[in-house]
Parts: C-alpha cells; structure tokens; sequence
C-alpha cells in the first residue's frame, strides 16, 4: 500500500509539472504568434483590420479584477497609438507585449476597475515604460478584454498615481529601483513626493499576498 501510495504521489508530482510546463509552453506559443503577425504589420502584409491575440489574463492580471476572459489588440488601434504626436513610438518596441503583460511592473485603477485598468509594463520606447490600458468590452456574442491605450509613460507620472491610492499591484522590488534611480534627478520630478511614494510602497500589499 505504501509503495502504491508513493507512486501515485510521485505521479502527481509529474503531472503537475506536465501542466504548469504545458501552460508555459501555450504562452510562449501566444508570443511567438504575436511576434510574427507584428512582423508582418511592420512590413505592411497584415490583413487590415487583423486583431492581435495576446492569450489570458496571469495570475497577477487575474488577482487585481480581470475576468479570464481573451485580451485582444486591434493592428489599427496599435498604428493608430504609434503615431500620435504626444507619444509616438515604434510598433517594433510592444515585441514580446504577451510575456510582459504576464510580469508588469505596476497596475492601476482607471476609473471602475472593474471595467478598465492601466498596466505598466517593462517594454520601453527610450527611457519610458508602456502603459497598456486594458478595458473590458462586451460584444454581441463575446467578450474580451480589449487593449485600448498603448504608449510610453513617464515615470513620475505613474509612480504619482501611487500617491492617489490607484494601485491595485506593485512590484515592490523593481518600484523601488526605479524610486532609487528618480532621486538622481530630483530637478526632473520636483513635483513628485519620492519618500512618501516609497512609504506606500513599502505598507503596500499585493492581493496574491492578502
């Protein structure tokens, strides 16, 4: 009984791992796919009108309010957000948008965050991090979580929302890097409180961790 137990323990262990690298495997499957369609975009062969697909929402999306529903980029949304003068950017520079949006560097409210959020991720355009504004859309037969707003955010002004109350989670760690790297050009970001925004940082809690 005790050597079937054991089998049947390590058997399970085996499988657990199968999944977790299954799951791995399907995202880093959704990235390459992206990857090549945006290849294609870049080129100018992309079917116009084509929708980005960028997989489901991780845990961390999952933990601050995203239904696990489908995120969806629309190429003309993306070309149309590349260019817009207060923030162009380069398409090339969202390449492995899906890995990212899985580890971000911060999420916020955006009014109801029930039906849309600010995710701060670590691709960059120059020294500006892409703010992903995710907003929950329904459709007639489906609904999605639709990528909306997709440009390269200062840094003061995001780490300021901390100071409003709009986080919803914070990579402690990296945050703190970046607070440490903001205080080397204080002239830069005179408005923004960097002790009090380290504080809350510091007594912020994750809701993985809650």
């Amino acid at each position: 009984i005790h050597t079937l137990l054991w089998f049947a323990f390590i058997i399970s262990i085996m499988n657990a791992d199968h999944i977790m690298n299954s799951s791995r495997n399907s995202l880093d499957e959704v990235n390459d796919q992206f990857n090549h369609e945006l290849s294609k975009q870049i080129a100018g062969t992309l079917p116009k009108g084509h929708i980005y697909r960028l997989g489901y929402p991780g845990n961390i999306l999952l933990s601050t309010g995203f239904p696990d529903l489908p995120i969806e980029l629309s190429s003309t949304r993306l070309y149309e957000k590349s260019k817009q003068d207060n923030h162009p950017y380069e398409i090339i520079d969202i390449r492995n948008i899906v890995l990212s949006l899985q580890s971000p560097l911060a999420i916020f409210s955006y009014g109801d965050k029930e039906k849309s959020q600010n995710v701060i991720i670590e691709l960059k355009h120059k020294s500006k991090y892409f703010l992903v504004g995710m907003f929950i859309t329904y459709y007639k037969e489906i609904d999605v979580i639709s990528i909306r707003g997709l440009f390269p955010k200062d840094t003061a002004e995001w780490l300021n929302w901390i100071i409003q109350g709009k986080s919803l989670y914070l990579n402690k760690q990296k945050i703190q890097a970046l607070i440490d790297q903001q205080r080397i050009n204080l002239a830069d970001v005179a408005y923004l409180d960097l002790n009090l925004v380290e504080s809350l940082l510091e007594t912020f809690v994750n809701p993985l961790q809650r």
